[in-house]
């Protein structure tokens, strides 16, 4: 979390970056001050700190606090035990049992989702959807982890649009933007909204004169420099590299996106799942059975 704001620094307005400069400062203080002492340490006004703590993603100063104060907690823990082997999900400890492990893992998993349906944003999603309903191709592109959600996403929404691709290899995303133009629009997913090659592919497909939607994090670049965002906001450590609640809100709101897609009614969408269903149908068949033996009936003694 703490990384997350130090790298959104260059983003903020300059009264937001007093008060995350002063948070990173002494973030233990900040869990303790009160949102008049921490606007009266950073030299802005309190409306400011409101405005700092919603592009941190969160709804608001309280918000803010308790998630700086379990972030604070998680990271003491982890120092605790410096010698320990890298974790797959960062409060792990190493007594913890597979069956605590588990209920630790579902309850990230648990948290992210309902924190995104918090901060749904539905217009933003009514947008995209409507943008993707209208769109004459649609190229989706995502890489690592985030490159499985956008295999996702194509295997979702090809089935309700005439048009749509996905990519996970830099070249070819950067070639397949080139071929955008106005009426095209670039799906692009990226959990941290810095990488360098979803980035490159947006502005490659924004100077072709595409819309560019965007499922990442609020306050990034790639949120920046889209069109349409749909924010996905997970406390979740990115160097263990092994994102897991992330994805799972990425692939929830595809879900999401795809449904709303199909409310739009699509032009040919009837016709394109219609045709889909009839293919399917021809590679489902019944489990083969054992031949039934014809009924033998006894001779009786008149035959």
């Amino acid at each position: 979390m703490l990384a997350t704001i130090a790298s959104s620094l260059d983003r903020l307005r300059r009264a937001e970056a007093a008060v995350a400069r002063t948070v990173l400062a002494d973030p233990d203080a900040a869990v303790r001050d009160s949102l008049a002492q921490l606007a009266a340490k950073a030299g802005v006004s309190e409306p400011s700190v409101l405005r700092f703590c919603r592009s941190a993603g969160f709804g608001g100063f309280q918000e803010f606090k308790i998630g700086l104060a379990q972030h604070l907690a998680a990271s003491a823990a982890w120092e605790q035990a410096a010698d320990r082997p890298t974790p797959l999900v960062r409060d792990l400890s190493p007594g913890d049992s597979v069956a605590g492990a588990a209920e630790k893992v579902l309850n990230r998993a648990i948290d992210a989702l309902v924190r995104l349906r918090s901060r749904l944003d539905a217009p933003a999603l009514e947008r995209a959807a409507a943008t993707l309903a209208q769109a004459r191709r649609v190229q989706i592109v995502g890489v690592g982890a985030s490159g499985a959600v956008a295999l996702d996403a194509h295997h979702k929404l090809f089935r309700l649009l005439p048009q749509v691709t996905a990519s996970t290899d830099a070249h070819l995303q950067a070639m397949a933007a080139a071929t955008l133009g106005r009426g095209d629009v670039l799906l692009a997913i990226s959990k941290t909204g810095t990488s360098a090659e979803i980035l490159d592919t947006t502005a490659i497909a924004r100077d072709g004169g595409a819309t560019v939607i965007a499922i990442t994090a609020s306050a990034t670049p790639l949120a920046e420099r889209a069109d349409i965002r749909l924010t996905v906001d997970v406390d979740e450590d990115t160097a263990v590299h092994t994102p897991m609640a992330s994805r799972l809100a990425q692939l929830a709101l595809v879900d999401a996106l795809t449904v709303a897609v199909g409310l739009q009614a699509p032009p040919g969408l009837d016709r394109r799942l219609s045709r889909i269903k009839a293919v399917l149908a021809g590679h489902h068949r019944a489990p083969d059975r054992p031949p039934t033996q014809p009924t033998t009936i006894p001779p009786t003694e008149e035959s």
